[in-house]
């Protein structure tokens, strides 16, 4: 087991620091996630909407934080205050931050770019890349994966090719980075070259799931 925890970081080294508010546990990353360790989207042929021109291809144990969001939703804007400052910490080191936006169509996504009126930059700066989801492919691979319509934002940290952690937090702001701080925990340890540590356990059962086995094993004493 990793022993790495928050506390190995000094204060100056830290890009969020966990708060009191612990969220709803709906969108906690449980340790059987279905998504992680699956193969990574592809990303090859998205339409950039800022100066990146093209995917960048990153190196064996290089990371990608793909933060897939939309413009319509406004549970998305404070969370680009928070991806903007993990860019910014760690853009000199092997790790790149992309925006996908899974909006209708590209005018959404460049409202907010382009901002005219900087009704969005001021508050909401933008610090990392942004694509366009334009065939909806992302937005299909991953709710297909997830076994779950993928309700923006979402998060996923790819490392060589593969998918090794996953967050929602849709009801955090950017006053509530509990969930950015254990984010950040294991980047660090991607970085380091070890593997993400299991933080929540196994994924709580439903009830509707509970009766759904008995009902199974009713109909298999029937028989």
């Amino acid at each position: 087991a990793n022993s790495f925890s928050a506390e190995d970081m000094s204060d100056s080294k830290r890009c969020f620091e966990a708060d009191k508010i612990k969220g709803n546990p709906k969108y906690l990353t449980y340790d059987d996630d279905r998504i992680i360790g699956q193969k990574a989207p592809e990303l090859s042929n998205m339409e950039w909407l800022t100066d990146v021109k093209e995917y960048p291809k990153p190196e064996k144990g290089d990371i990608v934080v793909l933060f897939v969001w939309a413009q319509f939703q406004k549970a998305c804007y404070p969370k680009i205050v928070l991806y903007s400052t993990l860019a910014e910490f760690y853009k000199k080191k092997a790790v790149t931050v992309i925006g996908v936006s899974t909006d209708p169509d590209t005018s959404y996504a460049k409202k907010w770019i382009e901002d005219p009126k900087k009704k969005y930059s001021t508050a909401f700066p933008t610090k990392f890349a942004i694509t366009f989801d334009k065939d909806k492919k992302i937005k299909e691979y991953l709710s297909r994966e997830m076994r779950a319509p993928l309700n923006v934002p979402h998060t996923f940290v790819i490392k060589d090719d593969k998918i090794v952690w996953h967050q929602q937090h849709s009801e955090l702001g950017a006053t509530a980075p509990t969930h950015m701080a254990i984010m950040e925990d294991q980047l660090e340890l991607l970085l380091a070259g070890k593997d993400i540590k299991k933080v929540n356990g196994p994924a709580p059962k439903n009830e509707d799931e509970d009766e759904d086995e008995d009902e199974e094993e009713d109909d298999d004493d029937d028989e």
